[in-house]
């Protein structure tokens, strides 16, 4: 009784089931759902795909929003943090690197400590660079790490005097770097701490301005000049060293060489920040020779493209060169840089036309694999999922780099996940396991493929998963915790409720003895409670419910409430299946009492409810008085409307007119209050049933027509057609023109092929009937095709559910006695012999006509 009311919830308003569920009814008990997992993962995708690009301010954004979603000891935090760090660093934020730092995990991995060792060397603080830098190996970092292990060495060994061994490291940095960008970010670091590093007198400064006065107009002359700008900002001067320099620029001949370096020079002193550093770069970049400090310009622009204007400026800047009849040196780049300013100003079309464009023209491009992955980028957030899929699995097969290689492939398990195609997703999961991306740990893509397997319906899969994880130390005891309180949800809501109960109280057993995860422990004891009574076994459901007080020590005091109520519906439950309903009604009026507030608390309106309807009588009236009390109470809550169609249903109950109107009242106020809700189109369906009960056809009638208008997409819109047919029928004695609509409906449903079986049965039986008071033999040429197309044609027989069997039983037993009335017995007893046969409804009946006399007039 009371687990009808459960799955009628469940059946009836899925919105609701889940609020229901809110508190302890959460997927996921203690951790991030694999939706919440995915959607990490891909943020820190975006932020570390930004920082490649040279978006250090968008990457740092999307970091913190990691960061603010994660808690300690997530290995998608600790990711978020590495980002953070190297963006607030690249941005010569160092105080901001170091507290982005300290935000990664207790471990030190070797990602960490290259990081650590950067900074201390950015702040001067050498010993504690060399200790990070110590013990720290190339072949211990990613491919695209180990060029800034060389870059950390070159500043130590400069720090030491060590001339040739800071210029061998240095080389050795740019020849380890992964990609043009990568390289062009060293370079540009290189000059940074030359600019801010350092030591120089002002008699020093007076020197290098001299020496490049006097060789004015040579190239020593000009190296002259930049060491005097790089002085003046060692100084703190900077103002002065920028004015120096456009002085020094101004005075040059177009295509002079040496202007490269002095437009590069002005927007590293005076940063792409300040309109002089920004102008110069942008120069750079449009009429610049070297493409390697173009690539640096460019760099520093995007990186300086924090906010809408400046994304807006640096895009317009390379739509004019892109449209330039002459190619750019850099086309190929700018082309995706101009793609992921797009995608981080959401302007999604232009993202996607970019990255194909450069697909399109550079097939055969070192930087495929990025711009595939902006296109999964921009098919994630316009939610097309499996079209991100495709893209981040081309993406990943046309990357050298493993690293990335094994995140576009959780990528592309992630965006399978979303799109629903649980099988594959999990056998994408089963991919990564083999190679794990950096930040992931092997638990958390356990439980996701877990989840993949449940939500595909593989239980069986998903347990034979969990058994052998219990020999792997790389899965913890939590998340197989996690996974099988997920399982067993699932087994219950699939109706396997005793293979629930063993494989929950199996774990609960696990769980007490190990005395960890008490929130866990106390949930597990609460389902355990409440899959005994869902099975039936009342004694040990009242045994366990009483018990669960007992497992809530630790227990977080909201949740420990929460689960104390719940576990008290459970004990009501369990006392009325007993047959002790006063002490079920007492049980359910102290949780009602005692959790104010509470989930628990609503429901025992609910429960009692039930327990009232099922004494019948006055019972019924006490039964719709609380409901309607419920949805007056509580009208905000997602439960309210239930509450108004389960009192309508029960105030239909009663079979009195008087209660019939109260029905059609009380669903009337669920449509006019909830309009968007669920239960709207139920509603209005039963608010015409009640109306056909009242005799009041033509209103009944006007309701199922907007029903069939409104809701034309509704999985229930051909039952609204049936009511509107039979509402036709009972009106075509008064008026002619309402049997041929019915006709008309009829027919359309019987031959709507994409319709259920065992509604075109129904249809085929209604239509011949109405057919067989004018017309017998119309009425079996129309009882004839159905019953041979849906019961002897061996596909559709196999879809015919007891509804269809119940309506081709009519049917046959009907047209039986349309021939009969014929003087056709044999006819007749073919029919009754199939039924027979093919054990229908109406069976005894056809026994009966067989075993009956022929007529006298026969003999």
């Amino acid at each position: 009784m009371v687990r009808r009311l459960i799955l009628l919830i469940c059946l009836l308003t899925p919105v609701l089931a889940r609020a229901a569920e809110a508190t302890l009814f959460a997927p996921v008990p203690l951790a991030a759902t694999p939706e919440a997992g995915g959607d990490l993962i891909v943020s820190n995708e975006k932020a570390a795909r930004a920082l490649a690009l040279g978006l250090t301010a968008t990457a740092a954004a999307q970091a913190e929003q990691v960061l603010a979603r994660t808690t300690a000891g997530d290995a998608a935090r600790d990711a978020a943090a590495l980002i953070l760090a190297t963006a607030r660093l690249e941005m010569g934020e160092l105080a901001a690197a170091e507290r982005a730092l300290a935000k990664h995990g207790g471990t030190r991995p070797p990602a960490y400590r290259l990081r650590a060792g950067l900074i201390a060397a950015r702040q001067g603080r050498w010993s504690a660079a060399q200790s990070e830098a110590d013990g720290l190996r190339p072949e211990q970092l990613a491919a695209e790490e180990r060029a800034w292990l060389f870059l950390l060495q070159g500043q130590l060994a400069e720090a030491a005097r060590e001339t040739s061994k800071a210029a061998a490291a240095y080389d050795q940095a740019s020849l380890s770097a992964t990609s043009e960008w990568q390289r062009a970010r060293i370079g540009l670091i290189r000059e940074r701490l030359r600019i801010a590093q350092g030591e120089v007198t002002e008699s020093q400064a007076n020197s290098l301005r001299d020496a490049a006065e006097r060789y004015a107009g040579r190239n020593v002359g000009n190296d002259y000049a930049l060491q005097y700008a790089v002085a003046l900002a060692q100084l703190g001067r900077r103002p002065d060293a920028v004015t120096y320099l456009q002085t020094r620029l101004a005075a040059l001949p177009s295509g002079t060489p040496g202007q490269d370096d002095l437009r590069l020079l002005i927007g590293l002193v005076a940063t792409p920040a300040q309109a002089a550093g920004r102008v110069a770069l942008e120069q750079l970049l449009i009429a610049g020779v070297d493409a390697a400090k173009q690539r640096m310009a460019l760099y520093l622009l995007a990186g300086a493209a924090g906010n809408a204007e400046s994304r807006r400026r640096l895009r317009e800047t390379l739509d004019e060169l892109l449209q330039r009849a002459q190619p750019h040196a850099l086309d190929e780049e700018m082309l995706l840089v101009r793609a992921d300013l797009a995608l981080a100003s959401q302007d999604y079309p232009q993202a996607d036309a970019d990255a194909k464009a450069h697909l399109a023209r550079y097939p055969a491009s070192a930087l495929r694999a990025r711009a595939f992955t902006l296109l999964a980028a921009v098919s994630w957030e316009l939610k097309r999922f499996r079209t991100s899929a495709d893209f981040a699995a081309q993406a990943a097969g046309a990357t050298d780099d493993p690293p990335a290689r094994a995140s576009l492939r959780l990528l592309t398990a992630e965006a399978l996940y979303r799109a629903q195609d649980f099988l594959a997703s999990a056998g994408a999961y089963e991919l990564v396991l083999r190679d794990l991306p950096p930040g992931v740990t092997t638990a958390q893509v356990f439980f996701q493929q877990c989840m993949a397997e449940i939500s595909a319906g593989r239980l069986e899969a998903a347990a034979g998963l969990l058994d052998r994880a219990l020999s792997d130390p790389a899965v913890d005891a939590v998340t197989r915790w996690q996974v099988e309180w997920n399982l067993a949800r699932a087994a219950q809501a699939a109706g396997r409720r005793e293979e629930a109960l063993k494989r929950v109280s199996r774990l609960r057993a696990e769980a007490t003895a190990s005395s960890q995860a008490p929130d866990l422990r106390a949930r597990l004891a609460w389902l355990e409670a409440r899959l005994a009574i869902e099975a039936g076994h009342a004694d040990d459901a009242l045994r366990l419910a009483q018990a669960v007080p007992t497992e809530l020590a630790g227990v977080q005091p909201e949740l420990a409430r929460e689960v104390s109520g719940l576990a008290g519906l459970v004990a009501a439950e369990a006392l009325f299946q007993s047959g002790r309903t006063d002490e079920a009604l007492t049980e359910l009026r102290r949780v009602r009492a005692n959790q104010t507030g509470t989930e628990a608390m609503l429901q025992t309106f609910l429960v009692e409810a039930d327990i009232q309807a099922t004494t019948g009588g006055r019972g019924l009236e006490n039964a719709q008085a609380l409901l309607t009390r419920f949805a007056k109470d509580f009208s905000s809550h997602d439960y309210a409307p239930y509450a108004l169609y389960q009192a309508a249903l029960i105030a239909e109950r009663r079979g009195q007119d008087d209660a019939y109107q109260q029905a059609y009242v009380l669903l009337e106020e669920l449509v006019k209050t909830y309009e968007s809700n669920a239960l709207v189109f139920p509603a209005r369906m039963k608010q015409g049933d009640l109306l056909r009960r009242l005799n009041q056809f033509p209103v009944a009638q006007q309701i199922y027509e907007l029903l069939v208008n409104r809701y034309a997409q509704h999985p229930d819109v051909l039952q609204a057609q049936m009511a509107l047919a039979d509402c036709h029928r009972a009106q075509a004695a008064q008026d002619s023109s309402h049997f041929e609509s019915a006709i008309t409906v009829l027919e359309r449903l019987r031959d709507l092929t994409s319709a259920p079986v065992d509604l075109r049965a129904e249809a085929g039986f209604k239509l011949g009937d109405m057919l067989a008071v004018r017309d017998p033999q119309a009425a079996l040429a129309v009882w004839w095709p159905v019953a041979q197309g849906l019961l002897l044609e061996p596909a559709a027989a196999e879809r015919l559910g007891a509804r269809g069997r119940y309506w081709i039983g009519r049917l046959l037993v009907r047209m039986a006695g349309v021939h009969e009335e014929a003087g056709r017995r044999e006819e007749a007893g073919d029919l009754y012999r199939l039924v027979i046969a093919k054990g229908l409804p109406g069976l005894a009946i056809a026994r009966a006509r067989l075993e009956a006399p022929a007529p006298a007039a026969n003999r």
